[in-house]
């Protein structure tokens, strides 16, 4: 029987990103047909809709996220494994330094204070998820933002990969970091 994963992309991206079609060629070695849609992830509540619908109409059994698509895996109420890539946990702060104004892009006020409810109501919830179902995989020489430490020390992951390379990881240290987690899993 095949199973199912969810990829998220991050910020700039879309369903025909580098590092999701990395993971669903990698996954495929573990027996996952991974979905890999394109998400408004600047429309909070539509995105988290849609991805809540996937999950259940497709029987979702492993979320995998990159970027800021790694902070909506974070927060998602999802009882299976979460495998996080470089994930942009503080997104109210990393994202609007990587908005591009020149091209018409415009960060949402109401995000500032949003993503951080979210973060931190799923923080108190934490208890409620299984926290040794969260991997995060982070870059050594993440070149946008690292959050490997204040995954650890304040929201408690107890599975972290540390790889090497920069935010968008290759395909090889990804491998190798997935078969680590799937090896003591």
């Amino acid at each position: 029987m095949i199973k199912k994963a969810l990829f998220i992309h991050g910020l700039h991206s879309d369903s025909e990103s580098t590092t999701g079609s990395y993971v669903v060629d990698i996954l495929k070695k573990y027996g996952y047909e991974t979905i890999h849609p394109t998400f408004d992830l600047m429309d909070c509540n539509t995105t988290l809709e849609q991805i809540n619908q996937i999950i259940k109409q497709e029987n979702i059994e492993l979320v995998t996220a990159h970027s800021l698509g790694g902070f909506y895996g974070y927060i998602l109420p999802f009882e299976g494994p979460k495998l996080l890539i470089n994930a942009c946990l503080k997104p109210e702060i990393e994202i609007p330094k990587l908005m591009y104004p020149e091209q018409g892009e415009v960060f949402p006020e109401n995000l500032k204070q949003e993503w951080p409810d979210l973060r931190e109501k799923t923080l108190q919830q934490y208890n409620a998820q299984n926290p040794s179902t969260i991997y995060g995989i982070f870059a050594k020489n993440d070149d946008l933002f690292s959050y490997a430490d204040y995954a650890k020390n304040e929201l408690h992951f107890t599975q972290i990969q540390m790889i090497e390379g920069g935010h968008k990881p290759a395909k090889e240290e990804l491998a190798k970091a997935i078969e680590k987690i799937y090896g003591a899993a």
